[in-house]
């Protein structure tokens, strides 16, 4: 596994180890996860060295994102393609050593923000945090991480479109004095309880955000999803559009 975390360090991914094993599987073995991760091959030494049999974590790369399907979630593959309008093109991918058809597919990443809320249950965005590398054994089944080897491929246009924010509607859209200036909880939780139809995942996407980048979307989550789920979203909708917003800004929800 050193060898192959070196290799990875080597072909510029920034990789940091994983625990193998226990109720923390694939989690960070540093306290500052995969912040820590390095292409530095005497620090990836000294870490495999610690952890022989750790994992190999890897920084999702600026230039790329990742869509994850987690078949135990409910994603299927066939979910995207019909998002696409037809099969993918074929991209870098990593099948799950789980064998149950679990993927990460690699892709270029274009210009923009992006949101997974319109994704299908079990399928994921990931434009920040990390990914399991090859060839490390899934922790529960024992079997490797597997490489399917092609240059990333540009996003189908629909695949895009999907995961890009929609714009709300000029004639249900705000102007930038409607958003409000008391951006305190109880201010956030206010105007996500006065959305209408049509508005409220965009509400309450710009207040998680607001949550986000106080530092406070961790404790607020629950809090803004109950205050959609009063203005009429569904909690599933709407801890997937807190959760997109978190993501956005590389803090856990």
């Amino acid at each position: 596994m050193i060898d192959a975390a070196l290799q990875a360090a080597a072909a510029g991914w920034r990789v940091h180890p994983c625990r193998s094993a226990g109720p923390a599987a694939k989690a960070p073995h540093l306290p500052h996860g995969h912040h820590e991760a390095t292409t530095d091959p005497d620090q990836v030494r000294d870490w495999w060295t610690r952890w022989p049999d750790a994992l190999i974590g890897a920084v999702v790369p600026d230039t790329l994102l990742v869509l994850d399907i987690d078949p135990r979630n409910g994603g299927a593959l066939a979910d995207l393609q019909e998002i696409a309008g037809g099969a993918l093109p074929e991209t870098l991918t990593v099948w799950s050593g789980r064998g149950d058809g679990g993927l990460h597919l690699y892709f270029r990443r274009p210009p923009g923000v992006f949101t997974s809320t319109r994704l299908p249950v079990g399928i994921d965005l990931k434009v920040h945090g990390y990914c399991i590398l090859p060839p490390s054994l899934h922790p529960e089944i024992g079997e490797p991480y597997t490489w399917q080897e092609h240059p990333p491929a540009r996003l189908p246009r629909r695949l895009r479109e999907a995961i890009t924010p929609q714009p709300v509607p000029a004639a249900q859209g705000y102007a930038l004095s409607a958003y409000p200036s008391d951006r305190s909880v109880a201010g956030l939780v206010r105007f996500i309880e006065q959305q209408t139809e049509g508005n409220r995942n965009s509400g309450l996407y710009w207040a998680a955000c607001r949550a986000a980048e106080a530092g406070q979307i961790s404790a607020v989550a629950d809090t803004l999803v109950a205050a959609a789920v009063a203005a009429g979203e569904t909690d599933r909708a709407a801890r997937r559009t807190v959760q997109s917003a978190a993501r956005r800004y590389g803090v856990p929800a």
